[in-house]
């Protein structure tokens, strides 16, 4: 009766020190929009959840999921607690940013990397969290250079008008509109459908999207705008209620991993992408557009850094200006050339 007592009493014992354990562990979600083998998710957040599992002693982990859901509705999830996390595009988000469209203006200059770490210190500074109501962004982060990608070769600035072009909102928009295009908005989960069904002739991406949409065969022509055509702003958001929530150390932890650190690793993995996608078209599939096409392109995007000084101005930034200044700056001191 002893050693059976014991021994249920040692059973008891291991048991109840695995529900402690189970206890301590704090699992969080955090939907993403692309599949697993995409460059945000396999070079971006899957390195970051591991971080953050190490900074917390295993006290915290991240569960990444990949929901059939549109990406525009990623930001409400977030905000009402269907997920805990997620990887939001603020131009998705229509009429609800204004600040975060500085990081999408022509001719910032940079690589990814360069332009996020730039973004998030600046933004940090300068905004904080005014624009983010609900939510907490504790990456931000955007893609490599924006082209413009077609399924036929542009030649004359002439021919942009008419072109059937989808975008994903904001600054792309205001571009589309100055070349006189006919904007299809819409997220990049359809992209390849409208291609492949002619709503749309080309599309306004990074050249990494070409190649992991598998929109390739799809637009064969793709051009570049010396110092950049635009960027894309993006967050990876935390429910704010969650954040609040957490421990002292769930939440150091957490934050010792993301912030600047999470914005640059983001954007590392952007480049990487961009690299393969020019590899596998090849090294002269990437056309810098000169001439006509250029001039177009300058005129179209003329007047656009006014434009936004504006809007920031009337919604509540004092000096936007010298905001903008001071990004461009910072992505130079990032080494930008």
């Amino acid at each position: 009766m002893i050693r059976t007592f014991a021994g249920f009493s040692a059973v008891a014992l291991a048991a109840s020190l695995l529900a402690s354990t189970a206890w301590a562990e704090r699992v969080l979600t955090l939907e993403t929009y692309a599949g697993p083998k995409h460059a945000v998710n396999a070079a971006g957040l899957d390195i970051w959840a591991k971080q953050v599992e190490e900074a917390s002693g295993g006290e915290l982990k991240i569960n990444i999921t990949y929901p059939p859901v549109d990406p525009r509705d990623l930001m409400d999830r977030v905000r009402t607690g269907i997920a805990d996390l997620a990887w939001m595009t603020h131009g998705y988000t229509t009429g609800r940013f204004t600040f975060t469209d500085m990081i999408e203006l022509p001719g910032n200059g940079g690589n990814a990397e360069q332009a996020s770490h730039a973004y998030w210190k600046v933004y940090m500074e300068e905004i904080g969290m005014r624009e983010h109501r609900g939510v907490t962004p504790i990456g931000l982060f955007t893609h490599g250079p924006g082209m413009i990608h077609t399924a036929e070769p542009i030649t004359s600035g002439e021919q942009f008008k008419g072109l059937k072009i989808r975008t994903g909102g904001g600054v792309q928009a205001a571009i589309a509109e100055g070349l006189g295009l006919v904007t299809v908005a819409a997220p990049v989960t359809k992209a390849q459908e409208m291609l492949s069904q002619g709503v749309a002739d080309g599309v306004m991406f990074s050249i990494e999207t070409i190649k992991s949409f598998n929109l390739g065969d799809l637009v064969t022509n793709h051009y570049h705008y010396p110092g950049n055509l635009y960027g894309s702003s993006m967050a990876i958001i935390i429910n704010t209620s969650v954040l609040e929530s957490l421990t002292d150390s769930e939440r150091a932890a957490l934050m010792s991993v993301s912030g600047e650190h999470l914005s640059g690793l983001i954007g590392s993995a952007w480049d990487g992408a961009d690299k393969v996608a020019i590899e596998a078209f090849g090294p002269d599939s990437v056309t810098v557009m000169e001439g006509d096409v250029l001039t177009a392109m300058q005129g179209a995007t003329a007047g656009l850094d006014e434009a936004w000084i504006a809007r920031a101005k009337e919604a509540g930034l004092e000096d936007p200006a010298a905001v903008l200044a001071k990004l461009r700056a910072e992505i130079k001191a990032q080494g930008a050339e």
